[in-house]
C-alpha cells in the first residue's frame, strides 16, 4: 500500500533552480507513538529542474525546530532556501534533491533514533522517507547522498550515517551534539528540581509542558532540553514516561542510566561504529570556538578519534557560538558542490 503523496507547496517568495514540492508520508511507524503525535509526517523538498539522476542531501533539523520551518518567510532576511538557491545560482550549493525531514516531537525533537519514549524516528526515516524517494529520479550510489544537520540535526547525522554507509555515503554534523558529559550536564542540572517537584514522573512533566506550564519557566528550554533528552535516551517501558539520569536528592549520577546515555553519545558510540564510518565516502565536522553547550569538546574528540584511526574527513573551527549555525549551513553546500564535482 502506498503510504506517501507529494502535494504542492505554497511559497511567498521566488525559488529560481528548484521546484517546491511536499512529500507526505502516512508513517506506519509512527502510528500509536507514545506521545501521540501525528503520524502524517510532510517533508517539503527542492527538486532540481535537471533530468537527474539527482544528488540527494537529507537535512534534518536541530532541537525544538524542524527542517520545513526553513521554508517560512522571514522578515529582512533570507530564509534557507532562498539562500540555497541563490549559492546555487553562484556554484556554491550543488544541484540536489534535498528533502528536509519533518521529525518534530511533543518534547521538540527525536534525535532521529528510535525511542520507546518518543518513537520509532530512525525507522521514520530509513523504511519510508528513503524509499519513498525513489520516485524521484535520484542517483543510487551512496557517494551521492548525504545527511547533514546542526545540534540536535548533527548528531542524527552522525548516527543515521555512522549506522547505514550504504545509504549515506556523505555525513555533514555542524556542532553535533556530543560528550554529554559538557554539553548537556547543566541542563540536567538545572532541570533536576522541577523533575523533584513533579514527582519524578515523565508523564506528568509532559502534561505540564501541554499545559503550557512549564514553558513559563525562565530557563524552560533547558527544562525542555533535559527532560526531551532523557524521553530519547532513556525511555521507561512504552507509555512516553523515561527516567533520569540524576538522583533528585544527591544530585549523583545514577551510573547504570547514565551509561544508556553514553551509549548513545557520538564520542563513544562512533568509536563501535568505525568498520561502518570508513565505508563513508566523505565526512564534514564543523563547531564554534565559543559553543554555548561546548559543544567544541565532543567535535574535537570525535576529530581525534577519526584522526588516531586513520579515518579521513575534514573538520573545522569557525570563531562563533551555537547560535550562528545557521550561517554554517553554505559552508556544508560549498564542501559538497567540492566534492561532487571530484
Amino acid at each position: 500500500m502506498k503510504h506517501f503523496e507529494t502535494l504542492t507547496n505554497f511559497r511567498a517568495y521566488e525559488v529560481h533552480n528548484f521546484q517546491i514540492e511536499t512529500l507526505q508520508i502516512r508513517s506506519e511507524v509512527l502510528k500509536n507513538n507514545p506521545l501521540n503525535d501525528s503520524a502524517v509526517r510532510f517533508n517539503p523538498l527542492l527538486l532540481p529542474k535537471n533530468s537527474g539522476p539527482w544528488p540527494v542531501v537529507l537535512v534534518l533539523g536541530g532541537f525544538s525546530g524542524n527542517a520545513p520551518f526553513y521554508f517560512n518567510p522571514k522578515f529582512n532576511e533570507q530564509n534557507t532556501i532562498q539562500v540555497i538557491d541563490q549559492a546555487c545560482t553562484r556554484g556554491e550549493a550543488p544541484e540536489a534533491l534535498y528533502v528536509f525531514v519533518d521529525a518534530l516531537t511533543s518534547w521538540g525533537g527525536s534525535q532521529f533514533l528510535n525511542s520507546s519514549g518518543v518513537g520509532n524516528y530512525e525507522d521514520y526515516i530509513m523504511t519510508e522517507l528513503v524509499p519513498a524517494l525513489s520516485h524521484y529520479p535520484v542517483s543510487k550510489n551512496p557517494a551521492d547522498w548525504c545527511v547533514m544537520g546542526g545540534s540536535s540535526g548533527g548528531y542524527g547525522a552522525l548516527h543515521l550515517s555512522s549506522k547505514y554507509p550504504d545509504v549515506f555515503g556523505l555525513c555533514a554534523a555542524i556542532a553535533p551534539d556530543s560528550f554529554f558529559d559538557a554539553s548537556i550536564i547543566n541542563d540536567l542540572y538545572q532541570a533536576l528540581p522541577v523533575w523533584e517537584k513533579y514527582g519524578q514522573s515523565g508523564l506528568r512533566v509532559l502534561e505540564e509542558l501541554r499545559s503550557g506550564k512549564l514553558t513559563k519557566f525562565r530557563n524552560w528550554h533547558s527544562l525542555l532540553n533535559a527532560f526531551g533528552m532523557s524521553a530519547c535516551y532513556s525511555p521507561k517501558g512504552s507509555s512516553g514516561d523515561f527516567h533520569y539520569p540524576l538522583d533528585p536528592r544527591t544530585g549523583n549520577k545514577n551510573i547504570e542510566i547514565w551509561q544508556q546515555w553514553l551509549e548513545k553519545d557520538p564520542v563513544h558510540f562512533l568509536s563501535k561504529r568505525l568498520t561502518e564510518v570508513r565505508k563513508l565516502d566523505g565526512l564534514y565536522l564543523d563547531v564554534g570556538t565559543k559553543d554555548n553547550f561546548h559543544l567544541q569538546y565532543g567535535a574535537r574528540q570525535i576529530s581525534n578519534l577519526l584522526k588516531e584511526n586513520s579515518v579521513p574527513h575534514d573538520y573545522v573551527e569557525f570563531d562563533g557560538n551555537h547560535f550562528d549555525i545557521g550561517d554554517r549551513r553554505p559552508e556544508v553546500w560549498k564542501w559538497l558542490t567540492t566534492y561532487w564535482r571530484k
